[in-house]
């Protein structure tokens, strides 16, 4: 079977992570697979990919200054978009993020080739606009069916689609490479981009709070984004310049995540965490907001993690408090926490998404 994937990015964030495992996944299968990305490919992805896999960059992700140009260049997206995906003759075609769907379903229309979308968080707090909101429910009903990552969602998007299935990331431990950098210890350890949605302005205050009883302890955040400069501020209002530390771009989570004696995931919203998946694959006890969706779908408060109320820094700061107070407790839920790994596994979700397929093309046409 051919298969094309597109996204907007492949460089970083959780979906570009879960759409390349797919592409090894079917790779490893046999499958022909062509992975499409909307960047120049100038800077390539830290994850690992498939030899297999064949990478085409289509350079569409540019500013337009006025409205003329956007028109212009939305109509060259459109013809680019069309032509690249075309001359691979695909069975299916499955895209990923809200606005890159819009495009490929709209890019695809008479074609005949069959084409699923995905949401890859919350679409009731991830806004992009009341333009391409009414596009969006106008090309999911065009496309050949949905899928999202909680049952939360599904019913958030109930009638945005002929078809949607609920399917989530597959969850497995990352390997070390040895490139993680060397953290204080013990460390409470925060994986993701700097964007309003991961709240960590409420993590720095609530880690502050916490902390003042356990001088030992340091905030290790990595990742990359528009907040920096202003969390660094915060930082140094806090008087915690020497225990918070913004580490920036991190490839290496595995071997950051061995370091971790804690994790926490303080989001307004998500599709379904991965950066908490992996940590839970990695053993390592986790507190994390109840925040729609995925948090509660992979923990089960006091079994395996600790699930406090969605923006509430006190709940957060008493949760953190307790895990830094208690080894014994921090082994119980990282020793409980592993078994997302077998919950969630790449064969388990890859079925889920063969299925799909095999629904879409129909009989016989089911990935084997």
């Amino acid at each position: 079977m051919r298969i094309a994937l597109l996204t907007s990015i492949l460089i970083e964030g959780g979906a570009a992570r879960v759409m390349m495992n797919m592409a090894n996944a079917w790779a490893a299968a046999g499958h022909t697979v062509t992975l499409f990305s909307f960047e120049t490919g100038e800077t390539l992805p830290s994850y690992p990919l498939d030899q297999r896999v064949t990478t085409v960059y289509l350079d569409l992700n540019r500013y337009s200054p006025t409205l003329a140009a956007s028109l212009a260049n939305n109509w060259e997206r459109t013809c680019k978009i069309r032509r690249n995906i075309l001359a691979i003759a695909p069975d299916v075609v499955i895209s990923f993020i809200d606005t890159a769907n819009v495009r490929v379903v709209l890019s695809l229309l008479g074609s005949g080739v069959p084409v699923i979308v995905s949401e890859r968080v919350h679409p009731r707090h991830e806004h992009i606009g009341l333009p391409w909101g009414a596009l969006r429910r106008i090309a999911y009903r065009l496309a050949n069916g949905l899928v999202v990552q909680t049952k939360d969602i599904r019913e958030y998007c109930r009638g945005w689609s002929r078809r949607t299935w609920v399917i989530p990331n597959p969850v497995f431990p990352l390997t070390a490479t040895g490139s993680a950098p060397s953290l204080p210890r013990p460390a409470v350890v925060a994986v993701g981009r700097l964007y309003t949605q991961k709240a960590y302005g409420l993590l720095l205050g609530s880690f502050t709070q916490a902390a003042a009883k356990h001088p030992e302890w340091t905030l290790c955040i990595a990742g990359r984004g528009e907040q920096r400069e202003a969390l660094e501020r915060q930082i140094q209002d806090l008087g915690m310049s020497g225990r918070i530390r913004l580490l920036g771009q991190v490839e290496d989570i595995g071997g950051l995540l061995a370091q971790a004696d804690a994790y926490a995931l303080s989001s307004e919203y998500e599709g379904f965490p991965n950066a908490l998946s992996e940590a839970m694959a990695a053993g390592v006890a986790c507190v994390a907001t109840d925040c729609p969706s995925g948090p509660a779908l992979l923990i089960h408060h006091g079994e395996n993690g600790l699930l406090v109320p969605n923006r509430d820094g006190q709940a957060l700061a008493a949760a953190l408090e307790q895990l830094m107070s208690d080894a014994d407790l921090r082994q119980r839920l990282g020793a409980r926490a592993v078994e997302v790994s077998s919950r969630f596994s790449l064969r388990t979700i890859m079925n889920l998404w063969d299925e799909c397929l095999g629904e879409v093309l129909g009989p016989g046409k089911r990935p084997a």
